[in-house]
């Protein structure tokens, strides 16, 4: 059978004289040729046989490609299947050209027929061969095709980033003796019809060269993301080899069409962008949300649903930052589901910056210029910055470093900078496609290299525990090795690493490359979650693995492959940008009417109780009908006054990390004042001083910095620098009655608890200030959530007894045997004294610190105890005791 590629829209008479055999092959695409390009020699039909069947303008097609004739309805789509015979690749799906050029562009030339060859037979294989050796099949089975995904029979026109299904672009190549004679006529005005073959002599334009091995590339980096979670623990690398290929396909699509003179049309390539990317991350995170609501503790619930909502807006990163997540902790099942989506919010934020630095040579390319030196000037100087900051970083706050956006785009400079770069290598070198029909030159080497590449890419962190080093200058061994992989490309050697990159498999994953990064991760949390395992073992492991790809395959198929497919979508803006809009407002639509649901909930009348309340100072047999707080509102556990800080008790200036409250407004005359001050520890304290306020009329002023006790006099370290003196400042100003903080300090899992050096000096200089001071015992603190801890036991059907005996401890193991503090009791001053409160048997009573006493929980997280429990248990005690000190 005859094909003849790229005749669509032809009259049957010019396909018939395209079909006949001509002296060379290629279509005409770019009107603008560039000396950059490669050239190559029309294959063989014995090296046509080799190389296996052509996979023609898939992905990241030239930039200048003109658009393709409008064809619409089944008729249509079955003249395209008609036309398309064994071996060719199928005519473009979607015709983005169509709108992402502007209408000058419609009078380019259109594609010239390519000359058809006569397909040699060849001994059929069995089904097994087809799929490890072949990328695409020229024929399959109807179950093959459907295994094998959209890929098979639909290509995207341009991908610009590394998730985009089979565009592995790069460079591009002519037909031998075609480059000379395009140079001639590049400055020559463009003739012939759009749509309609070139004239007689015209020069061939050089056409894309599908990169298959880069498309394995993809499989290789997602599977290290994949094997790295479920079973290491570790950083693989693999996100940063997609950040570096998502920049180096984008940088090649906006160079070509710098080159060949079309429109940038960076607007449109948003829309495309997200369109594409957004519909199936918003499945992935509402089918999250849905799980999470069925399958997670209630604690967890909150931070979930901030995330889906930066998750979609392409913000997890920013929020993550925020919130100091800890990435690297051991317990995996401990951390969100969809907590993943940081690394696709830095690409979401670099597709939306760096398309705008190609605008800076717009100027050089309308004049003929070349626009490569300036780019590669300005991506190096953006690069080396951000290499910079990002060292400098990491050692210093490396936590918050992996996540920063500035932290990382050196690594997708460096892809720039290949792609920009390229050309040049691969001419240098000898660099040749397999429908070149001619072997590159360095074969043995370029295979030595690909291996050698993904070896370094395999070996990292197996190697080194390089988790607590990215992103900073260790993140160049993944990206090195990646780019040996790019720069050795097709190395004519069956056994270079090109071949193994270039089998179905490999295509296979590397067509559910993204729907695979999306699900894998809240899969692998939800059941270590469920089983409370730290890591899944080996079988189960596979199982979550398999289950990633089953879920990732359909999700290809019954969402992205279809909105990426759409026609109706690609046909005008607007519907593309409803596609965006639609997949956020529905992430954010789920998780704000379920955080109301819960808030409606919360604000509803308690039903009332049957029974008398279970007494908060011992522990329950029976799990009670309802525990306080619950899970998703531990966020209001803070104790906060309701003013902020007015009057003659606004502070005279601000202090970082500090949020200055009072409890009467600024314009009050209360009977007394009661500063708090120290950290969290003593704020944790204030709802117990409420009826004590309340009954005298006295202001209370929070004061507090998290971390940081009041040691006045001492040497501090920087972050807790300055707090003291400020703090001495207020007091001086206002002249309270009384100061409440804390004066111990306990430890996690163990009986050292110590008055901090500096106490006893700190608490004189309130005394000789004449100022009564409640110096405060500290509570326990625990290697464990408290809460989660005993949440879990409860909802495997457990009682408060069997939470004390999983999560508590004896009092003797948390807390030193007398209150360090006793001394501070010998402390005078001018009409004043220390009043020391140990609240310790209402916390742990009976010498048990148990999670859940009565029907309240004790503690929100490892060390800070609920407001619930201040209010109804540790403050009829302060009462008891101020009332006590006063009379």
């Amino acid at each position: 059978m005859v094909t003849v590629p790229w005749s669509h829209g032809l009259p049957r008479r010019k396909i018939a004289e395209a079909a006949r055999p001509a002296p060379q092959e290629g279509p005409c695409r770019h009107p603008r040729p560039t000396p950059w390009r490669r050239r190559c020699r029309r294959r063989s039909p014995r090296s046509a046989r080799s190389a296996g069947p052509l996979r023609e303008g898939c992905a990241i097609s030239s930039p200048s490609d003109p658009p393709a004739p409008r064809r619409g309805g089944r008729q249509a789509r079955q003249q395209e299947d008609g036309e398309h015979a064994e071996g060719d690749a199928p005519r473009l799906a979607d015709d983005l050209s169509d709108w992402t050029q502007e209408a000058a562009d419609a009078t380019a030339p259109g594609p010239t027929p390519e000359p058809a060859t006569t397909p040699t037979p060849s001994r059929p294989r069995s089904s097994l061969a087809a799929w490890t050796a072949d990328a695409l099949p020229s024929s399959t089975s109807s179950l093959d095709d459907w295994l094998q995904g959209p890929v098979e029979a639909h290509a995207e026109r341009e991908a610009e980033d590394a998730w985009s299904t089979s565009g592995s672009v790069s460079g591009t190549w002519r037909p031998e003796g075609e480059e000379s004679r395009s140079r001639d006529a590049a400055s020559a005005p463009s003739v012939g019809v759009a749509g309609g073959p070139a004239p007689a002599g015209a020069p061939t334009p050089p056409r894309p060269a599908f990169r298959r091995e880069l498309h394995g590339l993809r499989a290789v980096a997602l599977g290290l993301v994949a094997v790295y979670h479920i079973w290491l623990g570790r950083v693989s690398g693999g996100v940063d080899v997609f950040l570096f290929l998502s920049a180096f396909f984008l940088t090649g699509t906006f160079v070509r069409r710098l080159e060949s003179g079309r429109p940038l049309g960076v607007p449109r390539y948003w829309l495309h962008t997200f369109k594409r990317l957004l519909p199936p991350a918003a499945v992935t995170i509402l089918l999250t949300l849905l799980a999470t609501a069925l399958l997670l503790p209630s604690s967890i619930w909150p931070t979930i649903m901030q995330q889906a909502v930066a998750s979609a807006v392409y913000l997890q990163n920013a929020l993550l930052v925020g919130m100091q997540v800890d990435y690297y902790a051991r317990d995996a099942g401990a951390a969100s589901p969809l907590q993943h989506f940081w690394s696709l919010s830095v690409q979401g934020q670099a597709f939306i910056v760096w398309p705008l630095l190609f605008l800076l040579v717009v100027r050089r390319a309308r004049a003929g210029k070349s626009v490569r030196r300036p780019l590669i000037a300005i991506i190096a100087v953006i690069g080396a910055a951000s290499l910079t900051w990002s060292i400098l970083s990491t050692q210093s706050q490396q936590q918050i470093a992996y996540f920063d956006t500035a932290a990382r785009m050196w690594e997708f400079a460096a892809g720039s900078l290949l792609a920009l770069s390229l050309p040049v290598l691969d001419r240098i070198t000898g660099a040749r496609r397999p429908e070149d029909g001619v072997p590159p030159r360095m074969r043995t080497l370029r295979a030595l290299a690909g291996w050698a590449g993904i070896a370094a890419l395999l070996a990292c962190g197996i190697v080194l525990d390089v988790s607590s080093m990215f992103p900073g200058w260790i993140a160049i061994w993944p990206l090195a090795a990646a780019a040996a992989v790019v720069v050795a490309g097709h190395s004519g050697r069956r056994w270079g690493v090109d071949a193994l990159l270039s089998t179905r498999p490999a295509a296979f994953i590397g067509d559910i490359s993204y729907a695979l990064y999306l699900v894998h991760w809240p899969l692998l949390v939800l059941w270590l979650h469920r089983s409370g395992q730290e890591r899944a073992g080996l079988l189960d492991g596979f199982a979550v693995l398999a289950a990633a790809v089953l879920l990732a395959w359909l999700l290809t198929r019954a969402v992205d492959a279809p909105v990426r497919r759409s026609r109706w979508l690609e046909a005008r803006p607007w519907r593309a940008l409803v596609a965006v809009a639609a997949s956020v407002a529905l992430v954010a639509g789920a998780a704000g009417g379920w955080w109301g649901v819960l808030q409606r909930t919360a604000s509803s009348p308690p039903p009332v109780a049957s029974e008398a309340a279970i007494p908060t100072d011992e522990v329950a047999t029976e799990a009670p009908a309802q525990l306080r707080p619950e899970g998703w509102d531990l966020g209001s556990q803070w104790p906060n006054l309701p003013e902020d800080c007015a009057g003659v008790w606004k502070p005279a200036t601000s202090f970082r990390n500090t949020d200055c409250q009072q409890r009467l407004p600024g314009d009050a005359e209360p009977s007394m004042t009661i500063v708090v001050v120290g950290s969290s520890h003593s704020r944790q304290y204030v709802p117990a001083l409420l009826p004590t306020a309340e009954a005298r009329d006295a202001q209370i002023v929070n004061l507090t910095m998290s971390g940081c006790g009041f040691l006045a006099g001492t040497e501090r370290w920087p972050y807790c620098a300055g707090y003291d003196e400020w703090v001495l400042e207020y007091l001086d100003a206002v002249q309270p009655d009384l100061v409440m903080t804390t004066v111990t300090e306990t430890v996690p899992d163990s009986a050292a608890e110590t008055m901090p050096e500096g106490t006893e000096g700190a608490i004189q200089t309130l005394l000789d200030r004449g100022i009564d001071v409640l110096a405060m015992r500290d509570t326990p603190r625990w290697e464990q959530d408290q809460y989660v801890c005993a949440e879990a036991v409860i909802e495997d059907g457990g009682t408060p007894v069997d939470a004390d005996a999983a999560c508590g401890a004896d009092v003797s193991e948390k807390l030193a045997p007398e209150n360090p503090a006793a001394p501070l009791t010998a402390l005078t001053g001018p009409d004043s004294a220390v009043r020391v409160l140990d609240l310790t048997p209402e916390v742990c009573p009976e010498g048990r610190c148990s999670p859940i006493l009565g029907d309240t929980y004790v503690h929100m997280d490892d060390n800070h105890l609920t407001r619930v429990f201040v209010e109804e248990t540790l403050a009829p005690a302060m009462t008891r005791e101020l009332a006590a000190a006063a009379g």
